[in-house]
């Protein structure tokens, strides 16, 4: 990463100790004190953050997970965590997946391994996942949705770094190989997603939620599933260094109207997506 030497000393500046800390651990493979972070996501956390229902709940554990945190640095009940998965069952839709990836990354497993064991029986003819709910109401056997695989694809990667084995791989992979990552299968230079610019696939948004996953995530997964030299992700590797100015680092096209970590400006150099990109290159290796 000699070629990265600058940039990585901006994403170094202490203003920021999540990207700093994550700098240093994952890409620099460096042992680094994490007290900082804990402190920091802790006044970022409401205070009965566990007790919220749905979606934010979802958001809560995303970001200490994003913060490169587990269950062993913040409080975090075990109890609640397995009851709430009891009561709300997972339907493997877009936040679930996402909740899943997260737990994962928290080193929930045990508590989750039931739901990764059934998650192959749920799985679509096409390789992907729709929201169970929505499956529900169909009579007929529908397609998945991108959406949905995005994170689904991001929760396999997870997987994959703490050598947990999953039998939905191989059948999800085929279905971004028949899409050519982000295209409609029946028409391969329409975009499965072509909506508003910086909310696309192949713009670097984030952070990420049910809706939207940025390229960089995207790609990273991709590195870390071990495509990151296969030609099939030529296109993307082209579309995410497009995004990259002359100092190195990466802009933003996009971000959440209400998130739940601190917004970065669109259209300026993000830490977060060149935090991201730079884990796609280690990977790639």
């Amino acid at each position: 990463m000699a070629e990265n030497d600058n940039v990585i000393d901006w994403l170094l500046e202490n203003k920021n100790p999540v990207i700093e800390y994550r700098t240093r651990t994952e890409l620099l493979n460096e042992k680094f004190n994490n007290s900082k972070v804990v402190d920091w996501v802790v006044q970022h956390l409401p205070d009965n953050w566990q007790d919220i229902k749905g979606l934010w709940l979802t958001y809560y554990y995303t970001l200490i997970a994003e913060c490169g945190l587990n269950k062993n640095d913040i409080k975090i009940d075990q109890k609640k965590i397995v009851k709430y998965i009891s009561e709300n069952p997972f339907g493997y839709g877009c936040a679930d997946f996402m909740l899943l990836r997260a737990l994962v990354m928290l080193g929930f497993f045990d508590e989750i391994q039931n739901v990764i064991g059934d998650l192959k029986s749920q799985q679509l003819p096409d390789g992907g996942y729709l929201c169970f709910q929505r499956i529900q109401k169909l009579k007929h056997t529908p397609k998945s949705c991108i959406k949905c695989n995005n994170l689904v694809l991001m929760f396999c990667s997870e997987c994959k770094k703490r050598k947990i084995k999953l039998s939905i791989e191989k059948d999800l992979l085929s279905y971004y190989w028949k899409h050519n990552l982000f295209y409609k299968s029946n028409d391969l230079s329409a975009l499965v997603l072509n909506g508003r610019d910086g909310w696309r696939t192949i713009d670097t948004f984030y952070p990420f939620e049910v809706m939207r996953v940025g390229i960089q995530n995207i790609v990273e997964s991709f590195c870390v599933l071990g495509y990151g030299s296969d030609k099939k992700l030529t296109e993307a590797w082209n579309i995410l260094y497009s995004k990259r100015n002359d100092e190195g680092k990466y802009i933003l096209d996009g971000t959440l109207t209400k998130s739940y970590l601190p917004k970065e400006p669109v259209g300026k150099p993000s830490k977060w997506v060149t935090f991201y990109a730079l884990l796609a290159e280690k990977y790639k290796q």
